[in-house]
């Protein structure tokens, strides 16, 4: 007999994802459309149109690019239904029933190699991405409740429509929209789990691993997050990222509490 899954449940009533946008997203945002209007309109300048004529055939390109890749995490990842590990499949549609989030989400367990979970839509399909360490982790930690903020992370990301294609886009080239987005995310995942213990556990198991978890000084922990969040040599190399420091995320969800 198979040893059972432990459930995972997201219990609280619906968030409303708009209201956690991290202050000072939408002027970024407006200055990344800005500059790539201006860098799409100079391109095809110096192409003498060529990039216009790129720009028009794209959306064929993308469509058998989006079925490529669709296929290939249809083909190497186990997807989640009411019968493949329907604790963590009914946690997630739980998750995104409180967000309200309308549109399909499917859901795969890959192999460990991207970087622990990742939210990413192609054409019209949302789906989730989970690797086997992550999940893993969370229930050798002993807290697999841990994988509910993952999901409600990833879910704030779709929610906020931070996966489209011009979106995604801008964060990976905008540093700093790219890391606004992270705490955005971060926030609303919070207050869908509604647990700061679990929160805490989430994020610093991203930090240390599940092996070291239990030895962690938590208080420890929670000084050097503070001392790294003041630190100006720590902010000039937070900007070369498109993600924040773990230590400053663990900081940014310390002040909510």
């Amino acid at each position: 007999m198979s040893e059972k899954f432990p459930e995972i449940s997201a219990p609280g009533g619906g968030v409303d994802a708009k209201q956690f946008i991290e202050p000072g997203t939408s002027s970024t945002v407006f200055f990344a459309f800005f500059v790539a209007i201006v860098a799409t309109l100079f391109g095809i300048l110096i192409s003498y149109g060529i990039l216009l004529i790129v720009l028009l055939c794209y959306p064929l390109i993308a469509w058998h690019t989006h079925r490529k890749a669709t296929a290939l995490i249809h083909g190497s990842g186990l997807k989640l239904s009411e019968t493949q590990f329907p604790e963590i499949y009914r946690c997630a549609m739980e998750l995104k029933g409180r967000l309200g989030i309308t549109k399909d989400v499917d859901v795969y367990i890959i192999e460990a190699n991207v970087a622990n979970a990742m939210a990413v839509r192609y054409g019209k399909k949302n789906v989730i991405l989970l690797t086997d360490d992550l999940i893993h982790g969370c229930l050798a930690s002993g807290c697999p409740q841990a994988l509910s903020f993952v999901m409600a992370h990833e879910l704030a990301h779709i929610a906020l429509d931070h996966n489209g294609i011009i979106r995604s886009w801008m964060s990976r080239n905008l540093k700093k929209l790219g890391r606004l987005d992270e705490y955005s995310a971060d926030s609303v995942a919070t207050a869908l789990v509604g647990d700061k213990d679990v929160v805490f556990h989430g994020i610093l198991m991203l930090t240390v691993g599940y092996a070291l978890l239990p030895y962690v000084d938590k208080q420890s922990v929670i000084m050097q997050a503070q001392e790294v969040s003041q630190n100006k040599y720590s902010k000039k190399a937070e900007k070369e990222l498109t993600h924040p420091l773990l230590l400053n995320r663990l900081f940014r969800i310390l002040k909510t509490w």
